[in-house]
């Protein structure tokens, strides 16, 4: 990678500038013979510099994987000063420049000038992909939903009354991807598998009841992974559960000890019932732990480690996704809107 370059706008955004910034950029990082790879647009906006901070390591990893020009917004209206301090560097893999990263921090009026700045610096006919790191909502989302071909957000990081107003975005040809969605896929894959089993596929038909518990009150991911079990087994009676955090004794010392970080609101447990087998699968450290008792084989235990949320995995799964809408995401979203509601309610 090439050193960043840098500049201050006090008044507008000089685009020409910017684009001599890159230009000078790749010039640095350029070899003989390089070629230029860009599959995207990607373009982050986020609300506070700690914000960005947090998600940069992600966002460049997906760059590594999705060769692209990433345009990060950085938005502080409230902050002192009317000025937009821009940075400008180009990463190299192997041969090819193949991530451009052009960030944009704005305070006070200047971030007036960054809906512009970043129409002004799409590469054309490639596709656009905004990460959104703040609410739903707000005239720059609504430009966001206008411009691009898919919005990622985290629903996790947002409060559960949230979902219902995502729901409704997607339920309107919104074309949203959620990383919340892809981090319960560990749990949904379990419960497939074990009703894919041959000895327990009698069982599919007469499941009536779930039970998804969370750590603390429900989040998001509880509600998704609700909202996912009520879409596809539509006769079931699912319900959410506020749960305590997890615990663990040690393999070494015996003593309890706390299971590795799992955020209030995140499942912690799956339970659903097909009279007179009972599934149930919860989680001991980074292993997800599925059991069935009640079948006429006898108990059955299996285990799944669940895998590293190494940065970047998550958004470069959606990455993968550029346009459409996912109908599975959107009907659990549906469903697990509904579920949430008086959850949501009693905690405005």
């Amino acid at each position: 990678m090439s050193d960043a370059l840098e500049m201050v706008f006090e008044k507008s955004i000089d685009l020409g500038k910017v684009r001599a910034m890159l230009a000078e950029a790749r010039a640095r990082a350029s070899r003989d013979q390089d070629e230029r790879i860009c599959t995207l647009n990607l373009v982050a906006t986020y609300f506070s510099p700690s914000g960005f901070d947090k998600a940069r390591p992600a966002l460049e990893a997906a760059g590594a994987v999705h060769p692209c020009r990433l345009i990060a917004l950085v938005s502080e209206p409230h902050e002192p000063g009317d000025a937009v301090h821009v940075e400008v560097s180009v990463i190299r893999s192997g041969a090819s420049v193949a991530h451009e990263r052009v960030v944009f921090t704005a305070t006070g009026t200047a971030v007036r000038h960054l809906q512009s700045a970043m129409l002004g610096l799409l590469i054309p006919e490639v596709p656009v992909v905004f990460v959104w790191g703040g609410r739903p909502e707000g005239p720059l989302f609504w430009k966001a939903l206008e411009n691009a071909d898919r919005v990622i957000i985290d629903s996790a990081t947002r409060p559960l009354q949230t979902l219902i107003r995502t729901s409704e975005l997607v339920a309107e040809g919104a074309p949203v991807g959620d990383l919340a969605w892809a981090r319960i896929f560990p749990w949904q894959a379990t419960a497939a598998d074990m009703l894919d089993l041959p000895n327990l596929r009698e069982h599919r038909g007469r499941i009536d009841r779930a039970r998804i518990t969370s750590a603390g009150a429900p989040g998001p991911e509880a509600a998704l992974l609700a909202g996912w079990f009520a879409s596809r087994v539509k006769r079931a009676r699912v319900e959410l559960e506020t749960g305590p955090f997890p615990q663990e004794t040690g393999a070494d010392s015996g003593s309890a000890v706390r299971a590795p970080p799992v955020h209030e609101g995140q499942v912690t447990r799956l339970d659903f019932e097909a009279a007179p087998a009972a599934f149930s699968i919860h989680r001991e450290r980074d292993v997800l732990v599925a059991e069935v008792r009640g079948d006429d084989d006898g108990q059955i235990v299996q285990r799944l480690r669940l895998p590293a949320e190494t940065p970047g995995k998550l958004l470069g799964m959606e990455l993968s996704l550029l346009s459409g809408i996912d109908e599975l995401y959107a009907a659990a979203l549906r469903e697990g809107a509904r579920l949430s509601a008086p959850h949501a309610g009693a905690h405005r």
